[in-house]
């Protein structure tokens, strides 16, 4: 069986894995879920299948796996069956518990050396519940000789259902090209527009939202439960993944900068960071019972 550490008060429960330094999956007291309940094996974890991971020291991906840098050129090495190196090194690392306590734990992840990213350093992440809100904070430190650009994100699976709405109010989108990469920057189409709840339309969509606000909330009708989620203004856009394929999750992906910003920006499309200095996010998701004034 997988080693999983339990987080828990009377509101909320979490399980939580060092391998990832993953959300296995998340509920309520009376055993709701507000997170995707973990769909993987109990004895061999698997991430893909958790609540949620993070993404150091970037998120998304590397399209030609490299960039320039003043007189320098940097190289990524694909970190799964994908062509271009996704979502960094932290989600399929395993993470050092620093702390805990009953509703609390403290993780760090370091890279001590260039790998399959040329990036060095220290990441540490809280998970901690707080009454009805699950509150997790991400921070990287360059620990390298030389600048480099970092970036942070989360990547939360909740579940969906028939009658599940979402509002995450954006002021404009990315269209996918080819190999899960973004196209064009343009306004908000209608049927994607979640200034106010509403139903994920019945297409697949994998795409980046610029100019969001930080807040946003999901009801599930059918069980009566709601999230609100807030960001640090430093998540000003979310990746929004939901497979026509599979109905019973969607992703809405806190990020510190745009997918593929390598490529499409160059560095200062991230956040670049010189030795020693740090970049550090949070991000927070409250139930509450829908239905309920708020």
């Amino acid at each position: 069986m997988a080693q999983f550490l339990e987080l828990a008060n009377e509101r909320l429960s979490l399980r939580v894995s060092e391998q990832g330094g993953a959300v296995v999956d998340g509920r309520t007291s009376d055993g709701l879920p507000f997170l995707r309940p973990y769909r993987g094996a109990e004895d061999a974890f698997d991430v893909l299948q958790c609540a949620c991971f993070p993404l150091v020291p970037l998120g998304n991906r590397v399209e030609g796996n490299s960039f320039d840098m003043g007189r320098n050129h940097y190289r990524f090495e694909p970190n799964t069956e994908e062509p271009f190196y996704i979502h960094g090194d932290g989600w399929l690392g395993r993470w050092k518990v620093e702390e805990k306590s009953g509703a609390g734990i403290t993780l760090s992840f370091v890279q001590e050396e260039p790998g399959q990213s040329p990036h060095v350093y220290r990441a540490m992440q809280s998970i901690t519940l707080d009454g009805a809100t699950l509150r997790m904070k991400l921070s990287v430190q360059n620990c390298g000789t030389e600048p480099l650009p970092f970036g942070i994100g989360f990547h939360p699976y909740f579940p969906r259902s028939a009658g599940m709405k979402l509002a995450a109010p954006a002021s404009s989108w990315w269209t996918e090209a080819a190999d899960y990469l973004p196209k064009v920057q343009e306004p908000v189409p209608e049927m994607a527009d979640f200034s106010r709840l509403r139903a994920l339309p019945a297409r697949r969509l994998n795409n980046c939202f610029e100019g969001w606000t930080g807040k946003a909330e999901v009801v599930w009708p059918e069980i009566g439960l709601g999230a609100k989620i807030a960001a640090d203004p430093l998540f000003s856009r979310y990746m929004l993944y939901a497979p026509e394929e599979d109905l019973a999750f969607f992703c809405l992906e806190p990020m510190s900068h745009a997918p593929n910003a390598l490529a499409m920006a160059g560095p200062e499309g991230l956040h670049v960071l010189s030795p020693g200095e740090t970049l550090s996010g949070d991000f927070s998701i409250s139930v509450f019972n829908h239905g309920e004034a708020q």
